[in-house]
């Protein structure tokens, strides 16, 4: 223990130095960050909980760079900075620790003084160290270094997700639409809702808004803060509920079997006898009370009068010979209720999800809802005003197509196919008397609710507002609460360890004058007279642990004890003399040097191949997610799989700064050892470098200007781990993906079609064949999902995907397949790129038609007559003579075509029944005068004739090719890649080679209910199925305004050509039986998809960390093979090594003014020191031999 002296009383007035960094404005400043994090992070965490999510956006859409940057970059950076600040702190805890141990007034051992080399130590060691030697500073400093770089800096980079949340915000709803007072005055119901109710029964066609299969509502809409409300996932709030509800009573059958049956309610209703009308089978029967020229059956009609208007009569039987064997008939009558009710719907659209009732339920007034108009049409399916409206509103829908599969027995009403449609059950089940009941109730709530939808009128009162709930999935930034509630844990922790810190520096007692920064520092630390050098100079030796030191007015000190007194002294450092070992083997020493284990290959080499393994890792994975589409989640749990993606790599990051730091360190107080090896390095750029007391961060500027470029590139590469850091956080992303697998499917068909099956299509139905026309309408004008294997112009041969043993109806199925098309094209017929003539024909009183004459190509005559082709259409039954002359009339005829007079080669039929024609006809009333005796003349219509007129031609060709295509579980088409181009294919498709046959089947069943000559009109109204297409197709009524001149065929052509494929893939698509069945066990090859959750790379966080991560490969090399030379008995590590350097130099004595020192040339080498023996260490030039010229 060193003596206590009189000189101690000057500790009094002495004025002491410390760091800024150990002081408390800036220690309580972090310590004050730290906490105010723990208080933004438990306020994140709350609102995260309480608003599920932090900032939202759609599940298809990004969120943007600055959502981004402030919840998954900034808070990595916001570590970053903070760890940049502490890391000051703890060096200059670290490096400081010896002077503040050599402070106290006993001094302090070696050990525990200036063989300290703390700042060098790696960062996990320091800590132990300190623990052990109860340096409690080192300690505090060291623990907290590791719990940021190691805990703190990745967990900011994991504590921030996305997510997908279900979120729900509170909004204010007004009823925008509902029925109105005598609405039923103003407006009209029409078949239109029978062939929406179609479309949604057999198509799968949406519901319209605020309706569903069971009720419909009064519409509303939603806002937030006058804005309109997100039209994402559901809105719910109060609106009127509009319901029906069947009471079904059966009904006693009786009546002779001969005649027919009787049915009576037991209230004074018993209809007339009703014949079965068919042999065997099933019969269903919906019979209304209003009799209509449209139904077979009326109560009205049968005798039932008294009955209520509103009751029905359901039916359902089976027939053997003539006779109904077993039978069950309901009377039924509806009520209409209007209720409160809670209701959700989705925002989007308009579906409704749901509803609540919640007040009293009260009957339907007829001023609101027009009851018996609305029953009319259920039973007529058409109302009294169906011709003058467009051919969706005036059309029995026929749905016999969909229903002869049942072998029921036409006729059939649509109230039964609506019954039958919307229950799909097998036809035993009907005979349950509840069953029957209820299947009629749902045609009867359907048709109720679209017909409420209909009927509604804008509101034009003040709003109505009240509460109201948005509900949506979002994808939210989201709080992982469990790595949240760690960091919160950690940072209290590192609160606290600053705030110990900052108490044991502020009672630490320091002896130093200045920054012992530099080489220098040191030396003034020891700076005497040379006679006081050379009064003792064998008392004590440096390599003793157990001596004692003390820093005392800023000098440094050696307490020894005299052997000859016993008494106690305080010699300055340079007294000491230098170790025994370089007494007469300086030379030998010179060549006794030693490189710091962190300059090694053997760690320099492992430390490269960490770095190349992250490399190859890094493309490995990325090259695997590219192949793979991605690669699985870790886990099901969010905490995992934060740890896994984000953590551990932001650790991988926060480790290399640590191993670059020490690098960056050694690099530091080797630096101006390198300069001073040549023996010729200026004070600024040796002595006087002040590198090892400021962070890597800071030490660039100055190495800059020292021009020490390799320390230059070490610091950047260690700042850059900081940027390494912040990509590695923000590399992997998570995202829900198609993930394939390898299966194998069964053939159903071959691509051959059946003659005899196809023409039972129009010649099995009673009525026109009309299905293709109501899906395309229901496709083109709502949008409604085509049926199974029918993309938008073609239809491809389906494959069993029930047989896959991994069937579910969620996921997705991609197989090679046949694709067939028709390909129409069509021309202006008598135009200049066209050689075919047209005539439009027209004998009255007979049908006009349309007759073309195609000359023979040169060569193909096959006989001498025959120069040419011949085609007409079938007569068109056009309605509506043209009598005002005063009006242009219009009208559009569409048809296939035959040959015209004699074929008996055939020839003719082949190439007729590839054609079809159109034409667009304005015409105008001809004018004839007449007179009598009793009058003038005057003028009458006479006739009319074409004023103006576009014929168009289309060529037919049916092709064929290869397609992936990739359908839902039903075999809906989703996308599709054409893997071969189309060919010719009708003979191949054709059965019998017969090609003309195949077309002229095609043809009619295509043209089959399209109503290919409508009337003459004056309006823009779509009469015929074909006119409704291409005005749906088309936008715009334009080409059947008689006012306008007929289209154009560059703005018709397109449209017609695109029409005729789209109905032929649907006539195939909707009737697959028509083609001959697959080869028993033939298959395709194909890929079964479903969604996964997977994780991805960010590109351009892949191309920064690879990069980065490169750049450390590179400068590690350049780092280890261009260390500093091999040249030091020691690393002057410890200021016991510093001093070790400059024992016997002429600088611990010499003071020289400014301007003489800027002029020395320090070197490293042997010299003669000022005791008279060889050292090796710092001396200025002419007295030192560099190591450079040993």
């Amino acid at each position: 223990m060193c003596p206590t002296t009189r000189s101690t009383e000057k500790f009094q007035i002495f004025s002491a130095w410390k760091p800024i960094t150990l002081k408390g404005p800036l220690l309580l400043s972090i310590a004050s960050f730290s906490l105010s994090s723990i208080g933004i992070l438990i306020y994140l965490s709350c609102r995260s909980r309480r608003d599920d999510g932090l900032a939202f956006a759609p599940l298809d859409a990004e969120f943007s760079l600055s959502l981004r940057f402030g919840y998954f970059y900034s808070p990595i950076l916001i570590a970053v900075i903070f760890g940049t600040f502490w890391s000051w702190v703890d060096l200059d805890t670290k490096r400081l620790e010896p002077y503040f141990q050599l402070s106290q007034p006993q001094g302090a051992s070696a050990a525990n003084s200036i063989h300290l080399q703390y700042p060098f130590d790696f960062v996990a060691i320091a800590p132990i160290k300190a623990f052990r030697r109860r340096h409690w500073s080192v300690f505090l400093s060291g623990i907290t270094t590791v719990i940021i770089f190691c805990v703190v800096t990745p967990l900011l980079g994991a504590v921030f997700t996305d997510d997908r949340v279900v979120r729900s915000l509170n909004l204010t709803a007004s009823t925008n639409a509902d029925l109105e007072l005598h609405a039923m005055g103003q407006k009209r119901l029409d078949a239109g809702i029978m062939t929406d109710a179609y479309g949604i029964t057999w198509l799968g066609q949406d519901f319209p808004t605020f309706v569903n299969a069971k009720e419909a509502i009064a519409p509303f809409q939603l806002q937030l803060q006058g804005q309109p409300g997100d039209t994402r996932g559901t809105w719910t709030t109060t609106t009127n509920l509009y319901t029906t509800e069947l009471n079904c009573t059966p009904a006693k059958i009786g009546g002779n079997p001969g005649v027919g049956h009787t049915f009576d309610n037991g209230q004074g209703c018993q209809t007339d006898p009703i014949e079965p009308f068919t042999s065997k089978g099933y019969k269903a029967i919906y019979m209304g009370y209003f009799n209509d020229p449209h139904v077979d059956w009326s109560l009205s009609y049968l005798g039932c009068r008294a009955i209520s208007p509103h009751t029905f009569l359901a039916i359902w039987a089976t027939i053997d010979n003539s006779t109904y064997t077993k039978a069950t008939a309901l009377f039924c009558e509806p009520t209409y209720t209007i209720q409160r009710a809670k209701a959700t719907v989705v925002a989007a659209d308009g579906s409704l999800v749901d509803t609540s009732p919640i007040g009293i339920p009260m009957s339907l007034s007829e001023e609101l809802f027009n009851v018996t108009e609305f029953e009319y049409l259920l039973g007529a399916g058409l109302s009294d005003r169906s011709s003058e409206a467009e051919v969706t509103k005036s059309h029995v829908i026929d749905q016999w197509p969909r229903l002869q599969h049942m072998e029921i027995s036409w006729p059939v009403g649509n109230m039964v196919g609506f019954a039958l449609g919307t229950s799909k059950r097998p036809p035993d089940d009907y005979f349950d008397s509840a069953v029957l009941a209820s299947s009629f109730q749902s045609a009867h709530q359907l048709l109720f609710g679209l017909a409420i939808r209909e009927m509604m009128s804008n509101k034009t009162v003040a709003p109505d507002w009240r509460p109201g709930l948005g509900v949506s999935e979002v994808k939210a930034i989201v709080v992982v609460q469990t790595l949240a509630a760690v960091l919160e844990v950690f940072l209290g922790l590192v609160t606290l360890l600053i705030l110990t810190l900052l108490v044991v520096s502020s009672t630490r007692r320091s002896q130093l004058y200045a920054d012992p920064a530099s080489i220098s520092d040191i030396i003034e630390l020891i700076k005497v007279s040379r006679s006081r050098s050379l009064a003792v100079s064998k008392q004590m030796n440096l390599d003793d642990g157990a001596s004692r030191f003390r820093l005392q007015e800023g000098k440094l000190s050696a307490c020894f004890v005299d052997s000859a007194t016993k008494s106690t002294g305080i010699p300055s450092v340079t007294q000491l003399s230098p170790s025994p070992k370089m007494h007469g083997e300086a030379l030998t020493q010179l060549n006794r040097t030693q490189r710091a284990l962190e300059m090694k290959w053997s760690l320099g080499a492992p430390f490269i191949m960490i770095l190349l393994a992250a490399v190859i890792a890094l493309v490995t994975v990325y090259i695997r997610i590219a192949d793979d589409n991605g690669l699985p989640l870790p886990s099901n749990s969010q905490a995992v799989n934060q740890l896994v993606l984000n953590y551990i790599p932001i650790t991988f990051a926060t480790l290399l700064k640590p191993f670059w730091i020490m690098l960056n360190r050694m690099l530091c107080i080797l630096q101006p050892f390198e300069e001073m090896r040549k023996g010729r390095a200026k004070p600024s750029q040796s002595l006087d470098v002040k590198y090892t007391s400021l962070p890597p961060q800071l030490i660039f500027w100055r190495a800059l200007g020292a021009r020490h470029l390799l320390l230059v590139v070490v610091c950047l590469i260690g700042f850059s781990a900081n940027f390494l850091a912040v990509a590695l956080g923000a590399l992997f992303e998570d995202s829900f993906v198609e993930s394939q697998s390898p299966s194998e499917f069964s053939q159903i068909i071959t691509p051959t079609i059946n003659q005899t099956a196809l023409d039972r299509l129009t010649l099995d139905s009673p009525n026109a064949y009309r299905e293709h026309w109501y899906v395309a309408k229901s496709n083109l004008t709502d949008g409604t999902q085509l049926p199974a294997w029918i993309a938008q112009h073609f239809f491809v041969a389906p494959f069993d995907l029930s047989a896959n043993p991994r069937y579910n109806d969620t996921l997705l199925y991609s197989g090679l397949t046949q694709g067939i098309e028709l390909n129409a094209q069509c021309v202006q017929l008598n135009s200049s790129n066209s050689n075919t003539t047209v005539w439009y024909h027209r004998t009255e009183p007979s049908p006009p038609f349309l007759k073309t004459y195609t000359p023979r190509p040169h060569g193909q005559d096959r006989t001498e007559s025959l120069t040419g082709m011949t085609c007409v259409t079938q007569p068109y039954p056009i309605s509506g003579m043209p009598t005002d002359t005063n009006r242009t009339y219009a009208a559009e005829l569409f048809g296939s075509m035959m040959p015209f007079g004699e074929d008996p080669s055939g020839e003719g039929q082949e190439f007729c029944s590839r054609q079809w024609v159109a034409a667009f006809l304005r015409a105008k009333v001809t004018v004839s005068n007449s007179s009598t005796e009793a009058g003038p003349k005057r003028s009458t219509a006479s006739g009319y004739e074409i004023s103006e007129a576009l014929y168009v031609g289309c060529q037919l060709s049916i092709r064929l090719a290869s397609f992936d295509v990739t359908v839902d579980g039903e075999g809906r088409i989703q996308r599709y890649h054409q893997e071969s181009p189309f060919s010719e294919a009708a003979f191949p498709l054709s059965y019998d080679g017969n090609v003309s046959s195949l077309y002229d089947g095609i043809n009619t069943a295509m043209w089959s209910g399209g109503e290919g000559a409508g009337s003459w009109h004056t309006d823009n109204i779509a009469e015929s199925w074909m006119q409704y297409l291409i005005k749906s197709r088309m936008g715009s009524s334009a080409f059947q305004d008689p006012t306008l001149t007929p289209p154009s065929i560059e703005t018709i052509g397109p449209v017609l050509e695109d029409i005729s494929a789209r109905l032929f893939a649907i006539v195939l698509g909707i009737n697959t039986d028509i083609f001959l069945p697959a080869t028993e066990g033939s298959t395709t090859p194909g890929r079964t998809i479903a969604q996964a959750h997977r994780v991805f790379m960010s590109r351009p966080m892949f191309a920064v960390s690879l990069l980065l991560i490169v750049l450390n490969v590179f400068v590690a090399v350049l780092f280890y093979a261009r260390r500093p030379a091999k040249m030091l008995r020691e690393m002057p590590t410890t200021i016991a090594s510093l001093l070790r350097m400059i024992q016997g130099s002429g600088l611990a004595v010499e003071n020289a003014d400014a301007k003489t020192r800027a002029e020395w040339q320090i070197g490293y080498g042997r010299f003669l020191g000022t005791d008279g023996k060889p050292h090796i260490g710092i001396e200025r030039r002419p007295y030192v031999i560099p190591w450079s010229e040993k």
